[in-house]
């Protein structure tokens, strides 16, 4: 399996610099986790163990272990997974909390082979940034990784249709004192987004240059999503445009994906 040099750009040699756009994200976390949870009582759910794919630096499995759940969480970035580790000191549940730092393409290596997880999430369009094989493998290893009756979430993340209908080729953000320029270009009979982010050092009115990646993902619709889990194992049964306010989805919409275990004989917790 080979590390694109933009990923190992992003998530490795610049991940102080995406740790700053990613802290932000926690403001919206504990709302999502809430719903996660209250949906999760539809399929008899209300405790157990929690595989948190690309977790960054741990706000979704960290947010579910404050509601008692226990959460092993994987990322790429070793700078991520540190912080995952010390915020979970911080918040008292590095007792319910795991973080591994290693690639998802290769989870049933990471994840010791006697776990058996109750939910699987992935959140933040962390999917697409390899080829579709390796995204379904990714959730077919996962679906070995979950019992009979087991839930996944996919959300925030990007779909097709959205961008078709409201593509925005530039845009700029102010995370800390770091000035986000985000330039991208669509390429909607491929489904292949390009971005180029350029960081800049804030001081009052003068921005220092500081450095720049190009990266490029797949972008699936939500069709094709949901054909490709079903080959991994899971079967969708709902889809919202924000799933902390259960928000219908529609083209305008970020996707966020629900699906249960095809269920392989595997005994369903009781």
């Amino acid at each position: 399996m080979i590390m694109g040099d933009w990923i190992r750009r992003i998530f490795i040699e610049r991940a102080d610099l995406f740790l700053k756009i990613m802290n932000e994200r926690w403001l919206k976390t504990e709302a999502l986790v809430d719903e996660m949870i209250r949906l999760l009582k539809d399929f008899n759910i209300e405790s157990g163990r929690i595989l948190d794919l690309c977790c960054g630096n741990g706000r979704v499995a960290i947010s579910f272990a404050k509601k008692g759940f226990r959460a092993v969480g994987i990322d790429l970035s070793p700078v991520f997974i540190e912080d995952a580790k010390e915020r979970a000191r911080e918040l008292g549940v590095s007792k319910r909390t795991s973080f591994i730092c290693g690639d998802a393409r290769r989870l049933l290596s990471l994840v010791p082979k006697d776990a058996c997880f109750d939910v699987v999430t992935s959140v933040w369009t962390s999917i697409g940034y390899y080829d579709k094989s390796e995204d379904l493998a990714v959730f077919k290893q996962a679906r070995q990784l979950t019992r009979d009756g087991g839930v996944l979430f996919i959300a925030e993340t990007v779909h097709r249709d959205s961008l078709n209908l409201r593509f925005c080729p530039s845009s700029f953000t102010l995370h800390e004192d770091i000035v986000l320029v985000e330039e991208t270009s669509w390429d909607a009979l491929t489904s292949k987004l390009r971005t180029t982010w350029s960081f800049y050092a804030k001081n009052g009115n003068d921005l220092k240059f500081i450095d720049r990646i190009v990266f490029n993902i797949y972008v699936y619709s939500v069709s094709e999503l949901a054909s490709m889990l079903r080959e991994a194992g899971w079967e969708t049964v709902a889809t919202y445009g924000n799933l902390a306010t259960r928000q219908p989805f529609s083209p305008w919409t970020e996707l966020n994906l629900v699906a249960k275990t095809i269920n392989t004989g595997h005994d369903e917790k009781e």
